[in-house]
């Protein structure tokens, strides 16, 4: 069973167990990251100039929405 429970990280960066195995996966340590923006960037980075699998981009687009929903002023 896939853990997807989102945890309040060290560096403030909602993530679950789930989207820390994929970044480790892409070499990306989550705590060089001050905010989510930071962390899509790289993301972004890796897909456009990687040969990547698809859980990357899946996990880019979950990451924007948590960003959204967490970071953004309503």
């Amino acid at each position: 069973m896939k853990n997807n429970f989102i945890i309040k990280r060290e560096n403030n960066l909602y993530l679950s167990d789930e989207d820390l195995k994929i970044l480790k996966k892409y070499q990306i340590n989550y705590l060089n990251y001050h905010n989510m923006k930071e962390l899509l960037f790289q993301i972004e980075e890796i897909l456009n100039n990687e040969e990547t699998e698809e859980d990357l981009e899946e996990l880019s687009i979950k990451l924007a929405e948590y960003n959204y929903y967490f970071e953004v002023n309503k």
